[in-house]
């Protein structure tokens, strides 16, 4: 049943006005749970944040946890337009004298000319072997040349066929296949001798499959590829050109640059984390008293700081390789003082960081702790949000119980006001009355 309000027509009160501000003061619970679901909200979101840059450091950690990811090597070639060279982790430092005899070919074929690629080539068995297994294409009906090297193209592995018009007064439409792939153990066989009907294309070898041969250090190398990487360990060659007079020196050094920039990005992945951290965990800040906050900065800080006690070399501290605290609590990094390190004691400097021999360095011990704070099962990231979610489920619950309560509150003051009203109005008339007789008399 809906209710009348008359809001002071009796009384000369501003009724709705007051029954408002009656209401708004009810209200105040209700906007203290929307600051704190907001507060909520805004801490999730900063978890979030907090999340992504801690497993920016993970990544940066990650370049750094093994020997191979360490070991930044490159390579380099006397005579680039022949030969170029590039080193992996695993590289050893050493220079080799190559000669490049010939370089790999993939196989190609090619068929007598044909007046137009829509000749009829007939119908049948075609087979094609490559890598020792023989696909066969079974022709039905006309086929044209086109039409066959479409069906190559569809159904075998390993090669590509084309039409190629050469331009020749007669017979200028060519079938060429080539073979994907360089090297003898890529070459492949045609049988077309089960076609009829047609005109069966003759297949003649532009190309034959030819593996590449080369001198390293004296010794005879043959491969199947022009780009081998596995000639000499943790290098690739890219072969280019050959010439069997011409020595080539391919040198293979340390790249202390890359490696000093890997521990840049290491300072410069933490400093960006912590200057998140110091902003947010302030008096003023969105994550100040959170514990997956305070968590992270502890187990963080104590890696970067803790001294390595089981080190396998005599590099102990982050302070050893000119990684030290600046007055603002964020890291700076002497790149002089790290390469210095690195030339005198490398072996240390890299035990310090990977993980060797069972012993955990410090970026394999930065990548086990990430995981398990940034763990989807129990990591504390978890256990924040969730909790953090329940409180805006909690929140959410009592704000709809507290809306209920004012709207009954509200519907409970417009009937007294107007009952109110209407009593004032119901005495000023029988104050009129009687006013009225004493009048008369």
């Amino acid at each position: 049943m809906s209710t009348v309000s008359f809001s002071g027509l009796a009384t000369g009160l501003d009724t709705a006005s007051i029954i408002s501000q009656l209401v708004e003061i009810k209200r105040a619970p209700v906007y203290r749970l929307q600051s704190d679901k907001k507060n909520y909200q805004d801490q999730i979101s900063a978890l979030g944040s907090l999340k992504t840059k801690l497993l920016a450091l993970q990544t940066a950690a990650r370049k750094l946890d093994t020997a191979s990811e360490f070991s930044s090597a490159k390579a380099s070639s006397s005579l680039t337009d022949s030969l170029t060279a590039s080193a992996g982790g695993s590289a050893a430092p050493g220079t080799y004298d190559i000669v490049v005899q010939t370089l790999a070919t993939a196989q190609k074929v090619q068929s007598q000319g044909f007046a137009s690629k829509l000749d009829n080539v007939g119908s049948g068995a075609v087979s094609l072997t490559v890598d020792g297994e023989t696909t066969t294409l079974n022709l039905v009906g006309v086929t044209t040349l086109e039409g066959l090297a479409q069906q190559i193209n569809d159904n075998v592995a390993g090669v590509s066929a084309s039409i190629v018009n050469t331009g020749a007064a007669t017979d200028p439409y060519r079938l060429v296949i080539n073979g994907s792939e360089a090297g003898t153990a890529n070459a492949f066989t045609l049988d077309l001798s089960g076609l009829s009907g047609g005109v069966t294309p003759v297949m003649t070898t532009y190309t034959p499959a030819a593996d590449a041969t080369l001198l390293v250090d004296g010794m005879q190398v043959t491969t199947d590829s022009n780009h081998p990487d596995d000639i000499i360990s943790g290098v690739t060659l890219n072969l280019l050109d050959a010439d069997p007079a011409q020595h080539i020196t391919v040198s293979v050094e340390r790249d202390t640059d890359g490696i000093a920039d890997k521990v840049k990005g290491l300072v410069d992945a933490y400093n960006d984390l912590f200057g998140y951290l110091d902003k947010q965990t302030a008096a003023s800040g969105t994550l100040h008293g959170n514990t997956a906050a305070s968590t992270v900065t502890s187990r963080i800080q104590g890696l970067f700081t803790s001294s390595l006690g089981d080190a396998l070399g005599d590099i102990k501290l982050f302070a050893q390789l000119g990684v030290t605290r600046g007055e603002d609590g964020l890291l700076e990094f002497d790149e002089d003082e790290f390469k210095d390190a690195l030339a005198d004691q490398f072996g240390s400097v890299r035990d310090f960081f990977i993980k060797r021999d069972g012993v955990a360095g410090k970026a394999s011990l930065l990548d086990d702790a990430i995981k398990t704070l940034t763990s989807s099962t129990d990591g504390v990231f978890k256990f924040s949000t969730d909790s953090l979610n329940k409180r805006i489920k909690n929140a959410d619950s009592s704000i709809e119980r507290y809306e209920r309560s004012i709207e009954s509150y509200q519907t409970t003051m417009q009937r007294r006001f107007t009952a109110m009203e209407q009593m004032v109005a119901q005495l000023q008339s029988q104050g009129n009355y009687l006013s009225g007789i004493i009048t008369s008399s």
